[in-house]
């Protein structure tokens, strides 16, 4: 009796009929709606190198898009459109429609400008132009609405900036910009709102302004807040004070000190990190109506201690 050929690929042992049967695995779960099993079969069978890769991952593109798993859907169109995989415009067509399922009508728009002066068969240019129409009018009424209403509360901005994260903030692009340079708006939205043009890619110059710091930043290539070399040698000051001897306490200092360089942010402030660390100490120290245990206080951590005190009265929204 022969013995099956088995081949490796890698870490991975392909057994002769593997990715077939995975392939008839997926095909299976996609006509039975089972979307998150089509993903698993066929995002196994990519595994193995095949003379089907490109059948493959348009099966589990298909998978993504009636899954509503929108986001990986996206990336694997845009992979695959890079390297020319797949069927060009059934490629082009699932990734549009899962940036309108996304609410990134400026990247539709983007996207099918560039492809309609490329010159298309007449029923692709019907159908793309048809698609950039709906994203120019959902993004002008996107556009048109405010981002936020007069009088808000922090809370009610803060809901909004967090649905607008899992959708495309860039129609809010210059609302958000101006936000960012408000000196009136809460620090912890104005910290919210960088975040969102850091992952919109906003390039520009921007002006920020929070508490009695200005500066001008590019929010696409600005550290993320607990990113930046003060706060990570504010933790590593923790941790030799008092860490081994009283995690606990360094614990609770480490979680003051992340919620202030949130509302700081993109700013560091004017005490060296060392001394931010000891005035973090004592502030919890003083919940507990304990001595400061750093010894003495100098002038700068009695600076660090006052701007804490203000930090604190700005977090109770």
């Amino acid at each position: 009796m022969k013995k099956k050929k088995r081949v490796k690929e890698g870490n991975v042992v392909q057994f002769p009929g593997t990715v077939p049967h995975l392939e008839k695995q997926g095909r299976e779960a996609l006509e039975e709606k089972r979307f998150d099993d089509a993903v698993r079969f066929y995002t196994e069978a990519l595994r193995f190198k095949t003379d089907q890769q490109e059948e493959i991952k348009m099966a589990l593109l298909i998978a993504y898009y009636e899954g509503g798993m929108h986001d990986e859907g996206i990336d694997l169109s845009r992979a695959m459109l890079h390297a020319g995989e797949g069927h060009y415009f059934d490629v082009m067509d699932l990734h549009i429609l899962m940036l309108i399922q996304k609410r990134r009508y400026k990247e539709v728009a983007d996207t099918l400008s560039a492809l309609l002066e490329e010159g298309l068969p007449a029923d692709r240019y019907e159908h793309f132009a048809h698609l950039k129409a709906l994203a120019d009018r959902m993004g002008e009424k996107q556009q048109k609405e405010p981002l936020f209403e007069t009088e808000e509360t922090v809370q009610a901005k803060t809901m909004k900036l967090a649905e607008l994260a899992a959708l495309d903030a860039s129609p809010y692009e210059t609302e958000l910009i101006n936000i960012a340079g408000d000196p009136l708006e809460h620090p912890f939205i104005q910290t919210m709102v960088l975040g969102l043009l850091r992952d919109i890619g906003t390039a520009k110059n921007i002006t920020v302004r929070k508490f009695q710091f200005e500066k001008n930043i590019i929010p696409a290539i600005t550290d993320e807040a607990f990113n930046r070399p003060f706060f990570q040698t504010v933790l590593e000051k923790l941790e030799e004070k008092v860490g081994q001897e009283n995690p606990a306490l360094c614990k609770q200092a480490a979680e003051l000190v992340k919620q202030q360089v949130f509302l700081l942010h993109p700013f560091d402030p004017e005490v060296s990190p060392e001394n931010w660390a000891k005035a973090a100490i004592i502030k919890i120290n003083s919940h507990y109506g304990h001595g400061d245990e750093v010894g003495e206080i100098n002038a700068e951590i009695k600076k660090a201690l006052a701007f804490m005190k203000e930090l604190d009265e700005i977090s109770a929204f």
